[in-house]
């Protein structure tokens, strides 16, 4: 470990943002501004705005919950069932996603946009930065687990310079000797462990217990933070005693034409303009890992667990209340100064709600801080979404999140949305499989009229379409392309999860690897069936025409897709390299973070507004 140094910048300096560009001037008149590759985004740049909630998305959210209602009740109704195991299997599928539809409506109909910040905050935040309150002591560590060290060194500097006294560290699971030289070069903290346990929850909880901030951010390696992060995210947490963490959004610097770096952005941007929101009003938001700020005291209580009955019994509690000592949890005994959750696949969502199992609050702040980066790798993002879905699917199975008397109602239907959204995945394999059977045995699940379907049919599925597209103003194929890309990874996170085994777990932007075209298998083998399908479909006498044109219009359909992904994966792939091969190498990194010191030294400062 080498020394750290105390961030500070006092109110007549200007951000590191600013000081990094070099503006080339002709008789006086700046024509040309120039900035530094490791100069954070300025924040005119970085602050993409979020979309109000628009009215007229509620609107059809509210027909959308109606039209619902409406098909579930055609789809449940046995005066229709024709063969019985696939009738099954479509309640199966129809149920999940109208059931998790609803799920997400009904937490978007209850969402304000309107509402303004706390006065009280605004107050704490000019005190901060003036210097007429202390900024309580906190701690910034960066995660890096084999990244690239030139994102690594970007997000450092943007860190490092952001306003309010902190201190920052680099937390190296990579054991990268040039890492720790940046973190000198720069006069931060540079932390390393022996072993790499727990992944990403045991490198955050290693530093946690050589460190002692009040506060604790965490930030990926390839997310820069812009200077207010901490102005920005401070005052709820010093304002509140009750509130454990502050999350805020993840936004992505998009690799341009790349399907599944702009598929996996475009994709969450729902999530992060509307649906976590509006979990602030049952205080279900939850960690996602990167762009959180914690409490020390909140991470410190999850050392200890609520004793169960049996074990206030053998304590000799008595009814009148007396307090009975605390058992330790596995994080207590690795971890005793407390931390993130370990043993789970996705420890920030399981760290949430241990959060909220112990009364603690946790707020998401719809501003945009930080810049990430996404997986542009067909098959970086397929691991990661395995990872992910692993996760989601543990709290279904392994959280006993029902049983759970400490959580509220609201709380629950949160956390359950979680692994419904992952069952989606569940209902697009059982969905892909029904038009090829209907076309290669004559066999369908649903006795009805094409019109008595399509009534109850389409108002839903247009719904489902319309919500994302009024919210966000568009619909990018790319993120239909990559959400289906992953739905195996799904289902096999599900198996995995119900054996108990562990998910791999690597950094996110690391380098290397080729496409392979296995990773879409399962795609290719529908992909085959339906073509076979459509040929046995058509060449068989006898059949309802209008019911196999239906059926083949989505084999067609599904087949479109299938070489989508194909193509789009391996052109991600090809520009994927490509932007690697222009990448600095590890002594240009080292050189560019030189001179980026050297201007920043000689830059001027001029007062900054606050």
């Amino acid at each position: 470990m080498i020394g750290k140094r105390k961030n500070r910048r006092a109110a007549d300096q200007r951000p590191a943002t600013e000081t990094a560009e070099l503006a080339t001037e002709i008789d006086g008149d700046e024509i040309e501004v120039i900035r530094h590759p490791f100069a954070p985004p300025p924040v005119e740049q970085h602050d993409v705005p979020w979309r109000d909630f628009q009215q007229s998305t509620k609107f059809a959210v509210i027909l959308g919950l109606a039209c619902a209602g409406w098909y579930l009740t055609f789809v449940y109704d046995r005066a229709h069932e024709n063969s019985p195991l696939l009738w099954v299997l479509t309640v199966i599928a129809e149920s999940i996603v109208v059931l998790h539809t609803i799920g997400i409506w009904s937490t978007l109909v209850s969402y304000r946009s309107d509402i303004p910040e706390p006065e009280d905050l605004a107050v704490i935040r000019r005190s901060l930065l003036t210097g007429e309150i202390p900024t309580p002591a906190t701690d910034v560590f960066i995660c890096c687990a084999g990244e690239p060290a030139h994102l690594t060194t970007k997000t450092a500097i943007a860190a490092r310079d952001m306003l309010l006294p902190h201190n920052t560290w680099i937390l190296d699971d990579g054991k990268n000797p040039l890492i720790r030289q940046i973190a000198d070069e720069l006069g931060i903290g540079y932390l390393k462990r022996e072993t790499n346990a727990h992944a990403k929850a045991g490198n955050v909880n290693a530093a946690i217990q050589r460190t002692t901030g009040r506060f604790a951010v965490v930030l990926d390696a390839d997310h820069v933070p812009r200077p207010d992060m901490l102005t920005q995210t401070l005052p709820h947490l010093i304002a509140n005693p009750s509130i454990a963490m502050v999350q805020t959004p993840q936004t992505y610097d998009i690799a341009p034409n790349n399907m599944v770096s702009e598929g996996a952005a475009v994709s969450q941007e729902l999530f992060y303009e509307a649906i976590m929101p509006a979990k602030n009003a049952s205080n279900s938001t939850f960690c996602v890992g990167t762009n959180v700020v914690y409490r020390r005291a909140a991470l410190k209580s999850l050392t200890t667990r609520e004793p169960t009955r049996r074990e206030r019994a053998k304590a000799g509690a008595r009814r009148d209340g007396d307090p009975v000592e605390r058992p330790i949890t596995a994080l207590g005994e690795e971890y005793p100064e407390g931390g993130i959750w370990i043993g789970s696949n996705s420890e920030d969502i399981w760290t949430s709600l241990e959060f909220h199992r112990r009364g603690w609050r946790t707020v998401f702040l719809p501003k945009v801080l930080t810049q990430g980066l996404t997986p542009d790798r067909l098959g970086a993002f397929i691991k990661q979404q395995f990872r992910w879905a692993s996760g989601g699917w543990e709290i279904l199975l392994w959280s006993k999140l029902l049983r759970s008397h400490r959580l509220t109602l609201s709380q629950k239907i949160q956390y359950m949305l979680v692994p419904s959204h992952y069952a989606l995945s569940v209902a697009t394999i059982i969905f892909a499989f029904m038009s090829p059977i209907y076309l290669l045995a004559d066999k369908s699940p649903i006795s009805a009229s094409v019109w008595d379907w399509a009534i109850h049919y389409v108002p839903f599925y247009f719904l489902t379409v319309a919500v994302p597209f009024l919210q966000a103003g568009k619909i990018r194929p790319s993120a239909i392309l990559v959400s289906m890309a992953a739905a195996p990874a799904h289902v096999r996170a599900l198996l995995a999860t119900a054996m108990k085994q562990k998910a791999s777990w690597s950094a996110t932007n690391t380098r290397g690897g080729r496409f392979n075209p296995r990773i879409i298998a399962p795609h290719l083998f529908v992909a085959a069936l339906g073509l076979v399908s459509l040929f046995f479909g058509w060449a068989v006498p006898g059949r309802n025409p209008t019911s196999t044109l239906i059926a083949s219009g989505f084999v067609i359909l599904q087949f479109i897709i299938v070489m989508s992904i194909l193509f789009g994966g391996i052109r991600s792939e090809r520009q994927a390299r490509e932007a690697e091969e222009l990448e600095p190498t590890d002594e240009e990194t080292l050189a560019m973070l030189r001179d980026y010191l050297a201007h920043h030294e000689k830059a001027p400062t001029d007062a900054l507004p606050v």
